[in-house]
């Protein structure tokens, strides 16, 4: 179930991200491109005289389904590197606990072991 959530996740994100692409990043760049006639840019790229809008259409189908894979790659990649480093803090604040509690512990249980004052004091 997971997997399914994290593939619609990271399609729905490449969806976004191809749709922000046409979208002008602020007012000036808008009103540029008001101004810009329409033959300046096509919306979609032109089929090539030997392709048919079937086989445009297919081939920009691939073209967005390799993009969302890819990107659905870097979001695993980049899970993993998170639950790795996640991970080791873990480790690294289990053994300052375990070294804290070394300290502490027999200070506070044995009135004869002599004990640091405390930072600052």
């Amino acid at each position: 179930m997971n997997s399914v959530r994290h593939t619609l996740h990271g399609l729905a994100i490449a969806a976004l991200a191809l749709s922000l692409v046409a979208v002008p990043a602020d007012a000036s760049a808008r009103r540029k491109h008001k101004a810009a006639p329409v033959a300046a840019a096509p919306a979609a790229p032109a089929a090539t005289p030997s392709e048919t809008s079937e086989q445009q259409r297919l081939r920009l189908n691939a073209e967005q389904a390799a993009k969302a894979k890819a990107q659905n790659d870097q979001n695993v990649a980049n899970k993993a590197a998170y639950e790795a480093a996640l991970a080791q803090q873990k480790t690294d604040a289990d053994a300052a606990r375990a070294r804290w509690l070394a300290a502490t512990v027999p200070c506070k249980d044995d009135p004869e072991v002599r004990c640091a004052k405390p930072a600052g004091k």
